[in-house]
């Protein structure tokens, strides 16, 4: 990079400083010669702009616009040639004036000197620039490949990078532990990463290049599947941007011999989860087993996690257990199934590390009956995939969830043929009956408790259920005509929380929406 104060120290150019002193730290790209008086259009910034001044108003106003135009298009430096047979042989006032004002270099360029002498001086120390940028970048990537060679591959790369730049440097795991960092600062980097960071956690993990959050890069590691994170403190030195694919491809290259070097652990794993989930496995041996590959004795539950045809289940089981430590897994055809302990906040951890694959996750259940919680979480998969989200036995009844896997459109009109005489009614007391229904069908008919929950004496209750026989001409003393109503209420529900066209799931319906 050449900077205007650079240009100015050339004693073979004879360049004097007039005005804009507070801009000599400005970089130059280029040079460039114009008369245009509007020249921002031509330019693409950084330019040194050359000009004799043949069109240079006279005037301050018109001097303020001209320097003005040239700020915005990006000049570093203004250049004015001076000469016996040109138009100026010295700095007009208005123009020094209003360059000084604006904070843009003007330089002053005697006779003697031509325009192209000052192009080429300036072409020279960019293309001198370059390659010198260029011999280090090289040299970086030595050092890297070198480190890569080492007994601590990741460290060591890590180390290089850092020494040779100056930066912070961090490689995280898919759960975003540090698994190897350098640089002053470097224990800060994901803090200062933010958003980038979070999002490429919830599983939309950026190629290199993209990611940036202010000064930090986030990218992913891995060639054939994503490995790891690296966060990357940003730098305007070009030999860093020369540098960084050679490092990425390093330490994904590592970040997959690792893996590939647990291959035969992950199938002795694997090998052990299928032994725990066959039904002719006795009590006894199930204790050994699970200790064997590092699970608690205490109760776990099965995740299945279906999959497309063609996905590589390995692949998939290895990025599930890299977000979720405590987990092992046993790759199938379509399928993975997890053994994991009862840890909190499972089903957001499993949909940022599924993205979008149908999950069911089964109730707890102790070592040796783990082959039952296999078929259910395998149901619930399946359940899985008509609802968009993972599916955990302990939600919501068999009811709700066999509901919202049909048709909105078939719930919405059952529920409103039967429920139609109360949704007649004005605002307050539809709300109040509907509310009262759904009360006291939940006590399983029991005034006193119907009253107790609904915070109303019980010969409320007992009128207003009247009042909603009267109007269905339901008599709600049978078991058949309730159901009826119950339905109806659930059908609705579930209308309310399935999703919308192109939206988020809705929330449970308040009593008023019911």
């Amino acid at each position: 990079m050449i900077t205007v104060r650079e240009l100015l120290a050339e004693p073979s150019l004879q360049l004097t400083l007039a005005a804009g002193r507070q801009g000599l730290e400005r970089a130059v790209v280029a040079a460039h010669v114009s008369e245009l008086t509007r020249p921002s259009a031509w330019l693409q910034g950084g330019e040194l702009l050359m000009t004799v001044g043949l069109f240079l108003p006279e005037d301050l106003p018109g001097c303020h616009q001209y320097v003005e135009d040239c700020v915005h298009g990006g000049v570093s430096a203004l250049v004015l040639g001076l000469g016996r047979d040109l138009p100026h042989q010295g700095a007009p006032a208005a123009l020094a004036r209003a360059a000084d004002e604006h904070g843009l270099p003007l330089l002053l360029l005697p006779d003697p000197v031509p325009f192209i002498a000052v192009t080429k001086w300036v072409f020279a120390q960019l293309a001198e620039a370059e390659r010198r940028e260029w011999q280090d970048a090289v040299a970086i990537t030595r050092d890297l490949t070198a480190a890569a060679a080492g007994a601590d591959p990741l460290g060591a790369v890590v180390d290089a990078w850092a020494s040779a730049l100056g930066t912070a440097v961090v490689v995280t795991d898919l759960r975003g532990d540090p698994v190897a960092s350098a640089g002053v600062g470097a224990d800060q980097l994901a803090g200062r990463a933010g958003p980038a960071l979070e999002e490429a956690l919830g599983g939309s993990l950026p190629p290199p290049g993209s990611g940036e959050v202010e000064d930090v890069q986030v990218l992913t590691l891995g060639a054939s599947s994503p490995r790891g994170l690296l966060l990357l403190e940003r730098s305007g030195d070009a030999r860093a941007m020369h540098a960084l694919a050679v490092l990425v491809s390093l330490l994904s290259l590592e970040l997959d011999h690792r893996h590939a070097a647990g291959d035969p652990e992950r199938r002795r794993r694997a090998h052990v989860v299928a032994q725990l989930l066959s039904s002719g496995l006795r009590p006894h041996q199930a204790p050994r087993l699970a200790a064997s590959i590092g699970l608690p004795p205490g109760p776990l539950r099965v995740v299945v996690v279906r999959l497309a045809e063609q996905e590589r289940s390995q692949e998939v089981a290895a990025v599930l257990t890299s977000a979720l430590h405590q987990a092992v897994a046993r790759p199938r055809a379509s399928a993975v199934d997890l053994l994991v302990p009862d840890v909190p906040e499972l089903v957001p951890a499993l949909e940022r590390a599924a993205r979008g694959r149908p999950i069911g996750i089964s109730a707890l259940t102790r070592l040796g009956e783990l082959h039952v919680s296999a078929r259910q979480a395998d149901s619930l998969a399946q359940v899985s995939a008509h609802l968009g989200r993972a599916v955990q036995a302990e939600e919501s009844s068999a009811t709700q969830l066999l509901l919202q896997l049909g048709p909105p459109e078939l719930l919405s009109s059952y529920s409103d043929a039967v429920l139609a005489p109360l949704d007649s009614l004005d605002g307050r007391e539809r709300v109040e009956l509907l509310h009262t229904l759904e009360g006291w069908l939940q006590a399983n008919g029991a005034w006193e408790v119907a009253a107790a929950a609904l915070s109303v004496h019980r010969n409320t209750v007992r009128n207003r259920i009247a009042r909603v026989a009267a109007l269905t001409g339901r008599p709600l003393e049978r078991a058949d005509q309730r159901m009826e109503l119950w339905l109806a209420l659930q059908a609705r529900a579930a209308v309310l929380r399935a999703p919308l066209a192109g939206g988020p799931a809705g929330s449970s319906p308040t009593p008023g929406q019911c």
